[in-house]
């Protein structure tokens, strides 16, 4: 099974946002030497002091210059609130220097931040217009020369484009741009109906359109602890009830991580780690790593 870790960077609430940070660092190494597929980092501009970032895309190069083989990218990138050319830019220059270990996962979000919003998209641009823009600069290297334009470097390592999604209307928009597939059922209002059929279709779709098979990514949320007593606090804790955060010990886990796997037969499990002390976080990166390359 492969699995990878989403990073939101919150931590615990005691930890100030340098803490947050350091400890996202020694996160991502522990997930690259325990073996885990892919290491992304979510975008979020809130209004705190406390955060350790808001927009991810510098760290990007950063944990991967430490890290040897996990994949490192976004989950994903508001595109509605950056430059399509400056993303395209920077993300093929960082796969071509890390060999083909950078992914571009994209999301159609704003910002809970207004005033962030207003000011990197005051003229209100949609997210699939830019996105449009995006996929051009990275796939369309040829159609850019007549135009005079080069994004360096020429002939680079594009890295692998991921169109995140709440419902099975990301199928539409992965198969229109050529991009892989992302479907998260953690955040609250998530389609939880697995859809097999249309998911079936989509990938034949994808494949007779584009000539390649999409990758799938399943994006979970979860805990998993040993002692009891922390789990029972972690429950009374849950965000938005246990029917969009899995949280249970190992025992739960065995059961768990196939059963989604078989119900929404994605390639992949992106597991994000619920908002805890860096002790806890650690503890279920170990414990999860029991389910790598089964």
């Amino acid at each position: 099974m492969k699995i990878g870790v989403l990073e939101f960077g919150f931590g615990g609430k005691e930890e100030n946002s340098l803490v947050k940070l350091r400890n996202v660092f020694d996160f991502a190494l522990q997930a690259d030497e325990l073996g885990y597929e892919r290491f992304w980092l979510a975008e979020h501009h809130m209004y705190s002091r406390r955060l350790a970032w808001g927009n991810p895309i510098s760290l990007v190069p950063v944990i991967a210059g430490f890290t040897s083989r996990i994949k490192v990218g976004t989950g994903g990138v508001l595109l509605r609130v950056h430059n399509p050319l400056d993303v395209a830019s920077q993300f093929k220059l960082w796969n071509s220097i890390y060999n083909d270990r950078i992914d571009l996962g994209l999301a159609n979000g704003g910002s809970f931040n207004n005033e962030m919003f207003r000011v990197t998209n005051p003229e209100k641009e949609t997210f699939e217009n830019r996105l449009k823009d995006l996929v051009g600069y990275l796939l369309d290297e040829e159609s850019l020369l007549e135009k005079q334009i080069v994004i360096p470097p020429y002939s680079g390592s594009v890295p692998d484009i991921w169109g995140l999604s709440t419902s099975a209307f990301g199928f539409h928009r992965s198969l229109k741009f050529g991009m892989n597939y992302v479907r998260s059922v953690f955040h609250e209002k998530a389609e939880l109906d697995p859809n097999p059929e249309g998911l079936l279709q989509f990938k034949k779709d994808f494949e007779n359109t584009h000539h390649r098979k999409v990758k799938t990514i399943l994006a979970v949320s979860g805990i998993c602890l040993k002692d009891p007593r922390k789990l029972r606090d972690v429950k009374k804790e849950a965000l938005s009830g246990e029917q969009n955060h899995f949280i249970g010990d190992l025992a739960y886990f065995r059961d768990k991580l196939p059963e989604l796997a078989e119900k929404y037969q994605m390639d992949e499990i992106l597991f994000r780690v619920m908002n805890l002390g860096q002790e806890e976080k650690l503890e279920t990166l170990e414990s999860l790593a029991e389910f790598l390359g089964d």
